[in-house]
């Protein structure tokens, strides 16, 4: 009988990346309450034990999820405003962005995951907090008023839904706002 070759050894960091990198797609297929920590372990390669060495809970996990989904968000605008650009096109650009990033299913599944746990007292504060953090951040980043990114993130939520629902490019396209629709 032959020897397995040993895997490298990965850092607890770069470990804790690739859970979450699976719990990412699991949740995003399944949900909250529909993944176990033993889906996301199998998906990463690793034993279930394993991931409570890296999270506390699989809220823990979760909620690190949500992190991650939010922190991706907010590098891709902070690339794609530009100083110079007027807050309506920073806006512009971060929505056609956020379309790109439509592209990966499973994170924007994910992100309306954790939407829809947020109706779990012990996600609703949580969640809340990073939605509401993402949304001053945005207002920063993108020079525009309060009211606006409003609109921007009822936009971004719209895009996450039709995406979810395959809906055709056209009934995307339908959202794109121009300076005359705000007045």
């Amino acid at each position: 009988m032959s020897e397995q070759p040993k895997k490298p050894r990965v850092s607890q960091e770069a470990r804790r990346a690739e859970v979450i990198d699976a719990a990412l797609i699991e949740f995003g297929r399944y949900g909250y309450a529909g993944t176990s920590t033993s889906m996301i372990a199998e998906r990463a390669g690793i034993r279930q034990p394993y991931i409570y060495a890296l999270f506390e809970n699989k809220r823990d996990l979760f909620l690190s999820c949500h992190t991650v989904l939010n922190d991706h968000i907010r590098s891709t605008f902070r690339e794609v405003a530009l100083p110079d650009d007027s807050p309506y096109e920073r806006l512009r650009k971060m929505g056609l962005a956020y379309l790109g990033l439509l592209h990966d299913d499973d994170r924007a599944r994910c992100h309306l995951h954790v939407f829809a746990a947020a109706g779990t007292d012990d996600l609703k504060e949580p969640v809340r907090d990073g939605f509401n953090r993402l949304f001053e951040d945005v207002v920063e980043i993108s020079g525009a008023s309060r009211p606006e990114v409003a609109r921007f993130f009822a936009s971004g939520v719209l895009l996450n839904a039709m995406t979810a629902l395959d809906e055709p490019f056209e009934m995307i396209s339908y959202l794109q706002i121009t300076p005359e629709d705000q007045l």
